[in-house]
This record gives structure tokens, sequence and C-alpha cells, in this order.
């Protein structure tokens, strides 16, 4: 969000973790694009992965979802000798796995414009190669490794798509929307499918 880093992943498995830099440190070559590759993890996943978001309220916290059916929440490091470094911070499958063994995770998002006080969790969004969609908070705070990811609603499967979710967006939460800790915030994420379908769901969660 904070336009610092970009993140990018694909078939090897990794996910690499791109540093803005300014005009004067670019190399001479006009295909320059003002970013140099900063952190990487290899085989962060054991299969490809689909999809990598940014935190909103803490950018330096990214979720990945991978066809071999983890979701991740991974944090970038810096450190003033080496650089910055990608550090996992958990990893967990979706709850829904329709008999099957594993269900691959195609669409990861993190809710944003959310209330200071639960600043310590992030709204997660995740969608799979069914069709089917959930809602987690997972820790984004130092201790998370402590902390388990907690799930917070799935969409029933009437309500889901029938094949691939593609892409996850959630509306910004409006400022009227902070309410007390233990309240309801409602939420609307929209959802696109390999299905030719877009989905709108409104989400009322309690954290």
């Amino acid at each position: 969000r904070d336009g610092k880093y970009l993140a990018s992943s694909g078939k090897d498995r990794r996910i690499c973790i791109w540093k803005k830099v300014d005009g004067d440190s670019l190399s001479s070559d006009e295909s320059a694009s003002g970013y140099e590759l900063a952190a990487a993890a290899d085989s962060a996943h054991k299969r490809i992965v689909w999809s990598v978001h940014f935190c909103p309220s803490m950018p330096n916290i990214i979720a990945s979802g991978s066809r071999d059916g983890f979701v991740k929440v991974w944090k970038v490091c810096e450190t003033s000798d080496e650089g910055p470094q990608l550090k996992e911070l958990l990893k967990f499958e979706p709850s829904t796995k329709g008999g099957k063994k594993s269900e691959p995770v195609t669409a990861v998002a993190f809710a944003e414009g959310l209330p200071d006080d639960i600043i310590q969790y992030g709204i997660l969004g995740i969608g799979t190669e069914s069709g089917r969609i959930e809602v987690w908070a997972v820790p984004v705070s130092d201790d998370s490794a402590s902390k388990e990811p907690t799930l917070l609603h799935a969409v029933a499967a009437n309500d889901s798509h029938f094949d691939t979710v593609k892409k996850l967006s959630w509306r910004p939460l409006a400022a009227t929307n902070n309410v007390e800790s233990g309240a309801a915030l409602q939420f609307t994420l929209a959802s696109c499918s390999q299905d030719s379908g877009v989905r709108v769901y409104n989400i009322s969660i309690s954290i």
C-alpha cells in the first residue's frame, strides 16, 4: 500500500519482494522499472503460488495462497546489515475441502480500513479452486507465531461459485464503521470466478 515493496509469485513456487528505488539508483538501461529484487523465498510453497497480497494496515505483512492447499502469512523483516528478509509467520488450510485431501487456494486478499484496536489481526479472504470463499482473522503482530488464525465466516455452498475463484476484493471500511471492540463490523467482499460470474457479499463480523 505504501508503494515501498512489490510482491510477485508464479509457477516456480518462489515469492519475490521487490523494493522501490530512486531514479538515481537505477541502471542506465531505459527499461529499468524502478524496482530491484530485495528478498525472496525459494520453494515458498510445495506447488504453484496462485496469489499474494499485502496487508493494508501493516505493509510489511503479506499473505500467499497456493495449489498445495495452504495459506501462508509472511513478514518482510528489514535489517540494517543484510537488507530485507522474508520470514514465514504461520500457515493454515481452508476449513472446506470438499472431501479432498487438500483444496488449492487460488485467491487471497486482506480487508482494508480496520479499527486501530484490532490492528494486531488482519481480516483475510481466501478463495479456492472449488469456488468456496472463507474469511479468516490472522495474527500479524510480532508474536504471531504463538497465535492461531481463526475462521470468521465461510460462504455457504449454495451461495458460492461453482468453479475456481480467480480474484477477491474488499470494499474499504468507512470511518463510520469504526465501532467498539466486540461489536459487528460490516464488510463487503466481491469475487470473480472461472464460472464467468461475479458475486458480492455483505458479511457481518464480530471481532
